[in-house]
């Protein structure tokens, strides 16, 4: 059986990480979350966080893609810094 699509619900659900339109700027964004009915998103790459209404994003033509940046962590603490650690 399949769910009826409710009138309030946004065209597009993506997941955390995913690369979707913005529909207003025409530019590849990744999608952060949902806060206060606003779909939260930011540029390929980093760079400042902005929110949009969920009907100005939509879904990449090719399908779902998840937009993974692994940045190395960096040792904190007197601990972490491996030096006198005893």
């Amino acid at each position: 059986m399949t769910r009826k699509k409710n009138p309030t619900d946004p065209p597009c659900r993506p997941r955390v990480g995913e690369l979707v339109k913005d529909l207003t700027t025409g530019h590849d964004v990744v999608f952060m979350d949902w806060q206060g009915g606003l779909a939260y998103v930011r540029p390929v790459g980093g760079g400042v966080e902005r929110a949009l209404d969920p009907a100005a994003i939509g879904p990449l033509p090719g399908g779902p893609t998840i937009a993974v940046r692994i940045v190395p962590g960096v040792p904190r603490g007197r601990l972490g810094a491996g030096e006198g650690a005893a």
